[in-house]
């Protein structure tokens, strides 16, 4: 039996976090033959996250680093042959797993769920923010060549073996850009996901966006 990491970032996802948890789709990938490892890691809640995890059963590792520092420490104490990363705010669908799965299986490197090639609720993204993501997944395209249609989304399946999470690059929301960087010259695949409106207030910031553009500049050159 094959194990799929499932590591959730969280900062104050009180609102959430509970049906996040329960959306994960553990017997869907039992029956597979995949037993699912589930690693939150708080990034410092004070609005009942940690306690909502607690008693949902889930251990909660704790990271002060930001994004990027909880997703390299979920990564450290992960022992997937696959490794997961889902936003913890409920926009995201983790019954779409599965086939994410069934692309790494197929042989892709990384598969990414792509918001702009499913469907995206009203309410769900701004304007502003859909213009962003647009830009940053074109200069990502444009510096690596790749054909992607979706860099930010924040749920994305890959293959672990043989990656150091010391080396996975990036600060707080730049992390997306870093595991590009690194997964850009491997096969990426993308799944059609519905993305939806967020429980809770978005941690984004309008510097976050020039943030993650210039990382992709520093990790290619």
């Amino acid at each position: 039996m094959g194990v799929v990491s499932v590591i959730v970032p969280t900062l104050n996802e009180k609102e959430a976090i509970e049906s996040v948890i329960d959306e994960l789709p553990e017997e869907k990938l039992q029956d597979k033959g995949h037993y699912v490892e589930l690693i939150a890691v708080d990034g410092g809640s004070s609005d009942g996250t940690v306690e909502i995890l607690e008693m949902s059963g889930v251990e909660v590792l704790h990271s002060d680093g930001g994004k990027a520092e909880g997703v390299r420490e979920g990564l450290k104490n992960a022992d997937g042959d696959f490794v997961f990363l889902i936003d913890g705010d409920g926009t995201y669908p983790a019954e779409e797993i599965p086939s994410m799965v069934e692309e790494l299986e197929n042989g892709s490197e990384m598969v990414l769920g792509s918001r702009f090639k499913g469907d995206i609720l009203n309410g769900a993204m701004s304007t502003k923010n859909k213009v962003g993501n647009k830009i940053l997944t074109w200069l990502a395209n444009k510096l690596y060549g790749t054909d992607i249609s979706d860099l930010c989304t924040g749920l994305r399946g890959f293959k672990y073996d043989g990656l150091d999470p010391e080396e996975v690059p990036g600060n707080d929301f730049e992390i997306e850009a870093g595991l590009h960087s690194l997964f850009s010259e491997k096969d990426i695949t993308e799944v059609s996901i519905e993305y939806r409106q967020r429980k809770g207030e978005s941690k984004l910031i309008t510097i976050d966006g020039l943030k993650i553009a210039l990382r992709l500049l520093k990790e290619k050159f």
